[in-house]
């Protein structure tokens, strides 16, 4: 019976971690932590937030132990908690980070908040900001092109040319006017690979099966 109470136990950490870092604001500070720690001050700078924001998020990660805070004179250093999340992604399959530095780059490059700053040039980039815009999508649900549309325009307004790499890249399936996820990760030949980030698979896998949370 204690094997059981503990096994339950373990779950419901596991759930509070995925449902704590399913937030945009979130996952962009553990894009800047994935990189190196910072301390509360340099997150705020970078994220354009105010230090309270920034301190509430903080908290919530540090409780759930994703993010560790070391003391340092009067501020904090946080760090990426990199061994929780390895066992996490092993034993959750899930991959809510693509674990990947250039792709972390990319998205706080061209992201602020959730708007883009501008459509990548270069393909690689490119993708990167494609995957960011695929978390607003919900696996396993038709989306007509009006609603399309509409979900990337919070982004940018050039819509068309967003809606057409989704789709190019098979992120997105589009028959009869209706758009779905991927029901599988696309297979890349060797041009293509290159153009994607690490672990693009794992986490499009990750989302279609529910596992990624939607932004």
């Amino acid at each position: 019976m204690s094997n059981v109470r503990c096994m339950s136990n373990e779950l419901e950490g596991r759930v509070r971690l995925l449902k704590t870092i399913a937030d945009a604001t979130r996952l962009r500070i553990l894009g800047l932590l994935a990189a190196q720690p910072h301390t509360g001050r340099e997150l705020a700078d970078a994220l354009g937030l105010s230090a309270p924001t920034v301190s509430h998020h903080m908290h919530r990660m540090v409780e759930v132990g994703v993010v560790i805070a070391t003391p340092d004179a009067t501020r904090r250093v946080y760090t990426l908690n990199d061994a929780l999340l390895a066992e996490v992604r092993a034993s959750t399959g899930s991959a809510d980070v693509i674990d990947d530095p250039e792709h972390q780059r990319a998205v706080r490059i061209f992201f602020d908040g959730p708007r883009l700053r501008q459509i990548p040039a270069k393909r690689k980039a490119r993708v990167s900001v494609l995957l960011e815009l695929l978390r607003r999508f919900e696996a396993g649900r038709d989306y007509t092109e009006p609603e399309v549309n509409a979900i990337l325009r919070e982004a940018h307004d050039d819509v068309a040319t967003l809606r057409r790499e989704l789709v190019d890249y098979r992120y997105l399936a589009r028959a009869d006017g209706i758009y779905r996820v991927a029901e599988t990760p696309p297979t890349r030949d060797p041009n293509e690979a290159q153009e994607v980030p690490e672990g693009e698979a794992a986490w499009l896998g990750a989302l279609i099966r529910g596992s990624v949370g939607v932004a």
